[in-house]
């Protein structure tokens, strides 16, 4: 049988409208989101919200300088509770006037720090206050201005150091170790309001053998330099209240440290050119040029601790200033420095006014003019004999 042309006839599927609901019926609404779904809203609100927070405070925290602990006082200013800057403030305005004692054993001069180059850190005592507890009272930080701690001390020396006389001893202030002290450690050494000062026991002086006669013209400043004296010493000695009041033929007692340029000075080391020789028994020192004297003055040499090492030596390097330091001593800006052995010079000296006896702790201590026409005079390779 052939297959038929005709297409194929398939029943046509139609789709029916939905019945109409019948009449009075309600459409269901739509299912309601479950508590859990606003519950993790809640929650991410909450975790930013506290994010936000933390940050802020961190913010805050972070912007604002930071304050010093409740209760805290320097030197009984109150400061707690504040900033540093306002601290700073607070401090200059209200801290009241410092005090130092200075003590040599019973005797006592009442100083403000400041007199002697030393001031409050406050930079670095608010450092301090910033770091420590409520209710604590800081200990003040001290700094020193080395120039200005010199000058302070050499200004004391009138009325601390004790001039030895005859057959008394004397005492005088030991500069350079004071110094030392200060500069290692300002704080410890001035925190309590005392300061012991460090001195030289001074041997008294000789019954004085030497009698000047005064003649026509001469006064006492000519004299006294002659002499290598001060004017001071002649006075006290001879009871003279006028300088002024001498008179040719007058016999005046020199003080023993004075010893007049002796009329068998020490020989040089060498007849040609210049040579320095330092006599430490007669505590002076002599210039040469081509085998003459040209020049004497009083000088100190080492302590009996610290000696002025004896032999033939040269100048090796010149300083107009330097600092100088050993172990337990320390000089800033020594005038006029000429070294002819290691460590050991010839200098100016702006601590102490005792030339003729011992006080260094191993140089040669000139005063300043003196030390400056040592300087001039003298050349690098210039030899240098200690005796």
């Amino acid at each position: 049988m052939l297959p038929s042309n005709k297409p194929s006839q398939r029943p046509i599927q139609t789709r029916r409208p939905p019945s109409p609901a019948p009449r009075g019926t309600k459409f269901a609404p739509r299912r309601a989101r479950s508590w859990q779904f606003y519950a993790l809203i809640a929650g991410f609100l909450a975790v930013g919200l506290s994010f936000a927070f933390v940050f802020g405070l961190a913010f805050l925290l972070l912007a604002s300088p930071p304050r010093i602990a409740d209760n805290v006082t320097i030197a009984n200013v109150s400061i707690g509770g504040l900033t540093q800057d306002v601290a700073a403030a607070t401090l200059r305005q209200n801290l009241p006037p410092q005090q130092l004692t200075l003590t040599d054993g019973a005797r006592q001069w009442l100083i403000s720090p400041a007199d002697i180059g030393v001031t409050i850190d406050l930079e670095a005592t608010l450092q301090t206050a910033e770091t420590t507890l409520t209710n604590t009272s800081v200990r003040p930080t001290y700094q020193i201005d080395l120039g200005a701690a010199q000058n302070g001390f050499v200004r004391l020396l009138s009325q601390v150091d004790i001039a030895p006389q005859i057959g008394v001893p004397g005492r005088a202030v030991e500069i350079p170790v004071i110094l030392n002290r200060l500069r290692s450690d300002v704080s410890a050494e001035v925190a309590d309001g005392v300061f012991e000062l460090n001195m030289i026991d001074l041997p008294p002086l000789a019954q004085p053998t030497i009698i000047a006669i005064v003649e026509p013209g001469q006064e006492l400043a000519l004299i006294a330099r002659q002499y290598g004296v001060t004017v001071e010493d002649i006075l006290t000695l001879n009871n003279i209240t006028n300088p002024d009041l001498i008179y040719p033929g007058q016999s005046l007692v020199i003080p023993g440290t004075g010893v007049y340029v002796p009329s068998n000075p020490p020989p040089p080391p060498t007849n040609i050119g210049k040579a320095i020789v330092v006599s430490t028994g007669d505590q002076r020192i002599y210039a040469y040029e081509n085998g003459v004297l040209v020049r004497t003055h009083l000088t100190s040499t080492g302590l009996p601790a610290t000696p002025t090492l004896l032999g033939d030596y040269a100048v090796y390097v010149k300083y107009r200033a330097t600092d100088m330091s050993g172990p337990d001593y320390f000089l800033p800006q020594v005038p006029f420095t000429m070294y002819f052995y290691q460590g050991y010079g010839i200098h100016g000296t702006y601590w102490h006014n005792s030339f003729g006896r011992p006080m260094s702790h191993g140089c040669v201590n000139l005063p300043t003019p003196e030390a400056e026409w040592f300087f001039n005079f003298a050349e690098v390779g210039t030899p240098v004999r200690v005796i």
